[in-house]
């Protein structure tokens, strides 16, 4: 193996000796661990204290909560976030006794039988964790031990970071899985090469895990991505390697960050689906393949084949992945255009008659399926009107729903079966493939006079898509002219069958439908949410200044009645928040200042140690706080989190270089200095984190730092105060 330590960044290689006493920064010995013992001990006092205070459901725990709660009873669960967090929380929730029967209602606090404290300790383990690894990420960038030991104590007593991994929510997840991930970034990039691919593989399996809670994640993955790019680039740039050996690095490093992370995130999802046998929330959303397998969903009480007479919902092919666009026509005295539309109007429901037969119901008649290669009728149930084709030229036809008084030759339809994918189970007329199935079945409605097949136009559209007549054997009849019946309703076969196993459900094509459901429903998310407080939402640019702290839980007097109320309010440590925000914007700043001070000196430009571990945290501090700006969402301040994890680590970076000729007698007493006046400051808006029980908001005045703020609010006196 080349040895490629000259060749990476600077910090890789970088092993410095302090004037005055050497400093062996790049190994981790017997004190680290000590250090990152009592770091861990602490970390636990402070995050875990007193989480059984707050009784009544903060925030979005009234969500995160539920889901958990709907694992524990197999129920289906439908949510923005990918299932690794709520399946945590499922398994915190066991752990503390639960037993899946309370329903986290945001306007209740929680009963004496629910163990919400031992809910919360298991989720709080994660911030825990978040501290020693802020220690050992520094320290791998060869920061001293007096600035690893500022990094991690400022992730510990910052406010919102403590509260946030307090909660039954996800952010405590993602917090120390982005934490883990950038530890085992750094470790890949300042190992030996001998353990190179073992640090990269711990990277892999470490985003795996973040992109598995949020999607948020995927802003650490690019992270990662400039600095696996950068290798690539400087491996097949570099004349000593072998362009064999360079292919064989971007292979690796392709597997062990994409490959590996997909597929961690693919068996995340399903574990999801394996835990998800009953109906529950959003199952609609859902594949009907997926949905026939639930039981008690009305995809899986239907009759396996369909007989004439019966009352259908029939689809499109190319538009399985838009729920609830069905066949139907609009309510009119005139004859009526067809579409496939989301809005139902009522008039999505049809049923395959005998041409001689489309005027009366079958509701008496004896049960006749539907074979390949019948003729018959395709009559709307609403309006009781047939679909029928106007010739305009061979192959060629205009579609519309007429009334009874039309010519029957417009409105004979040919049934022509294409597939038939019915695995080999139930009676024998559900495994006949001559019969028309639900959901299984794909066939074509060829017209008998003009010899068109029905289908969708080209321009096809999110909601309302017209429906035509094409000619056969071309491109469009074979790719939009492809029909299925997704439901079908027969009184006279009832609605106690069970469709499960009788119709393949494809775990890839229920895993995309939900990506793209997700997605759909995260750039949605443009308006907040009018149950919550109007000024719960803040804009990215107030985040580093905390301009805009947030209240996570009501204030009035209608809400806190017989309740035991105590509030607690998302407000960072002043102190840290500010001194980032100073070096994020500073740093930069010095960045250009070095280039052009080798540029004044002739020296050819290069990247100092120095700069090169504050560029990592920089670069981390803008990727995961920048593209806000850019997402029309709702925003809130704790999205804000990971970019401050990031920033919290650059400001220790930062003092360790402004205190870089100190002696180490004065770092250490600057070290003191700084953890207590952070201390002080964490202390004093303790009471926001850990919740307050005051005689009315107006005590807290002292608090009121900012203008901005709504700790002491006039108007939001607590219902203490009132009685």
């Amino acid at each position: 193996m080349i040895n490629s330590v000259s060749k990476l960044p600077a910090f890789r290689a970088y092993a410095p000796v302090r004037t005055g006493r050497s400093i062996k920064r790049h190994v981790l010995d017997r004190t680290d661990a000590v250090i990152s013992l009592l770091l861990t001990i602490a970390a636990a006092v402070v995050r875990l204290w007193q989480l059984g205070r707050v009784r009544q459901i903060i925030w979005d725990e009234r969500w995160f909560g539920k889901f958990g709660a709907m694992y524990l009873n197999s129920s289906f669960i439908y949510d923005t976030h990918p299932p690794l967090g709520k399946l945590v929380v499922a398994l915190a929730e066991h752990w503390a006794g639960h037993n899946g029967t309370f329903g986290f209602n945001e306007a209740k606090e929680y009963p004496d039988w629910v163990n919400y404290a031992q809910m919360r300790t298991l989720l709080g383990v994660f911030g825990v964790v978040m501290i020693p690894l802020a220690y050992l990420t520094c320290r791998r960038l060869r920061m001293t031990r007096e600035a690893s030991l500022l990094a991690a104590t400022f992730v510990m007593l910052d406010n919102a970071l403590c509260l946030m991994t307090r909660l039954i929510t996800l952010d405590s997840m993602l917090l120390a899985f982005t934490a883990l991930a950038l530890y085992c970034l750094v470790g890949m990039r300042t190992c030996s090469p001998e353990l190179h691919y073992t640090w990269l593989l711990a990277t892999g399996i470490s985003l795996g895990l973040l992109i598995s809670v949020k999607w948020a994640g995927l802003l650490t993955v690019a992270l990662v991505g400039v600095y696996a790019a950068y290798d690539t680039i400087d491996d097949f740039t570099d004349s000593r390697m072998r362009c064999q050996t360079a292919l064989k690095r971007l292979l690796l490093r392709a597997t062990m960050l994409i490959a590996v992370p997909l597929s961690i995130y693919v068996c995340i999802f399903r574990i999801h689906y394996a835990y998800q046998t009953e109906r529950g929330y959003g199952e609609h959303e859902m594949p009907v393949e997926w949905q026939a397998q639930l039981p008690k969903n009305r995809y899986n009480c239907q009759p396996g084949s369909i007989a004439y007479g019966a009352s259908l919902k029939i689809k499109n092919e190319q538009l399985l992945s838009q729920t609830n666009v069905v066949l139907q026509s609009t309510r009119s005295t005139h004859n009526q255009t067809v579409s496939c539309e989301r809005v139902i109007t009522g008039a999505d429901w049809w049923s395959l008659c005998h041409p001689s037969r489309f005027d009366i119901l079958y509701t008496n008649d004896a049960v006749e399926y539907v074979n390949d290669g019948d003729v018959l009728v395709v009559r709307n149930d609403i309006s009781h009107k047939i679909l029928a084709a106007d010739g305009l030229g061979p192959g060629n036809a205009h579609v519309a729903v007429f009334g009874n008084n039309t010519a029957i030759d417009d409105a004979l339809w040919k049934v022509e079966i294409v597939a038939n994918d019915i695995p080999a189970v139930g009676t024998a007329d559900d495994q006949d493939t001559r019969l028309v199935h639900p959901i299984s079945t794909r066939f074509q409605l060829r017209h008998m006079r003009t010899q068109c097949v029905l289908a969708i136009a080209p321009n096809a559209g999110s909601n309302s898509t017209q429906v035509t007549c094409v000619p056969p054997n071309t491109k469009l009849a074979k790719t939009n002219g492809l029909w299925r019946v997704e439901l079908n309703v027969d009184l006279r076969l009832g609605f106690d069958n069970n469709m499960a196993g009788k119709v393949r459900a494809s775990f890839f094509r229920t895993f995309l439908a939900q990506q793209r459901l997700m997605a759909k429903i995260n750039n949605g998310l443009v308006e907040a949410d009018p149950e919550r407080h109007d000024d719960s939402t803040s804009l990215p640019w107030e985040w580093p200044l905390l301009l805009n702290p947030m209240r996570m839980t009501k204030w009035d007097s209608d809400f806190v009645k017989g309740f035991h109320l105590v509030v607690v309010y998302e407000i960072g440590n002043p102190l840290l928040w500010w001194l980032s925000a100073v070096c994020c914007i500073a740093f930069p700043m010095r960045m250009v200042l070095h280039f052009a001070k080798q540029k004044r000196q002739h020296v050819p430009l290069s990247i100092s140690p120095n700069i090169a571990r504050g560029g990592l945290l920089w670069l981390g501090w803008v990727l995961h706080y920048v593209p806000f700006y850019f997402m029309g969402r709702v925003l809130y301040l704790h999205h804000y989190l990971p970019a401050l994890y990031f920033a919290l680590l650059l400001a220790a970076h930062e003092l360790d270089t402004l205190t870089g000729t100190c002696t180490v007698r004065t770092r250490r007493l600057l070290t003191i200095l700084i953890i207590t006046v952070v201390a002080v400051v964490f202390w004093i808006f303790c009471q926001c984190t850990y919740g307050w029980k005051q005689n009315s908001a107006s005590d807290l005045a002292h608090l009121q730092w900012l203008g901005s703020w709504d700790i002491a609010r006039n108007g939001h006196d607590l219902y203490y105060s009132r009685n």
